[in-house]
């Protein structure tokens, strides 16, 4: 074979390539995903400017030592996600919901997915809000239903989603952290509180027989359980 005709070979090869790239259709990001991003550019827009106007921290005995914990921290993490590899995982169940269980996340499903609707057939809104929240976006698709508030005065942030059974399938960050069981209008629900020291932030997620929702706020547990229990149904 000449110069000339691997040439050829190769620009073939390249051509085809390209055209099965085409052939795929752009990358089309769920309703979910667009929700979280914007989220966390709102927080990052606020801790950012926290950052700028904060002088830095002189590194102390205690942050060295700190970052050496964190260290063994990491170690441990791995011999975990080791043992995980090798086939050691934990699943988690509560009245409505079961999971799968890994290092720094865990994976719910729906338990009773028989007799309830495969689409959207009626959506949801708070109809109870704190001081300063407004409604500021909804998106919705035939699976789920997305609806965002946010307080402009302090960038508090409160979204609240919707979701068919048979679609519900999310990650939720629960390292270091559990699943706290709690109740929303009669209906069992779980409930993460990731509140530390003056930030709060907690999500809560229950099955109403019908669908899934989950409110996620930047506020306390009590407090966002007092709101989802003012989730009504939107009459059109």
């Amino acid at each position: 074979m000449n110069e000339s005709d691997f040439k050829d070979i190769l620009a073939e090869i390249c051509e085809e390539e390209i055209a099965e790239l085409n052939i795929h259709p752009p990358f089309q990001p769920s309703l979910r995903h667009r929700f979280a991003m914007k989220r966390i550019f709102s927080l990052f827009t606020e801790k950012t400017y926290v950052t700028v106007n904060n002088p830095p921290m002189v590194p102390t005995w205690q942050s060295k030592h700190l970052r050496l914990s964190k260290r063994l921290i990491i170690i441990f993490a791995v011999i975990i996600c080791a043992a995980m590899l090798t086939g050691f995982v934990l699943v988690y169940y509560s009245k409505n919901f079961h999971g799968t269980v890994y290092i720094d996340n865990t994976q719910l499903f729906a338990v009773n997915k028989e007799n309830c609707p495969v689409t959207i057939e009626y959506e949801y809104y708070l109809s109870a809000l704190p001081d300063g929240f407004e409604m500021i976006e909804r998106d919705s698709s035939s699976f789920d239903v997305y609806t965002l508030y946010k307080n402009a005065s302090s960038n508090q942030i409160i979204t609240l989603y919707q979701c068919v059974k048979k679609n519900f399938s999310p990650h939720y960050n629960t390292e270091n952290l559990f699943f706290e069981d709690v109740e929303v209008n009669g209906y069992s629900g779980v409930c993460i509180d990731f509140s530390h020291d003056e930030y709060f932030s907690s999500i809560i997620v229950w099955d109403n027989g019908d669908y899934i929702l989950e409110i996620d706020g930047d506020l306390s547990k009590d407090v966002l359980l007092n709101l989802a229990k003012s989730a009504k149904v939107l009459e059109n």
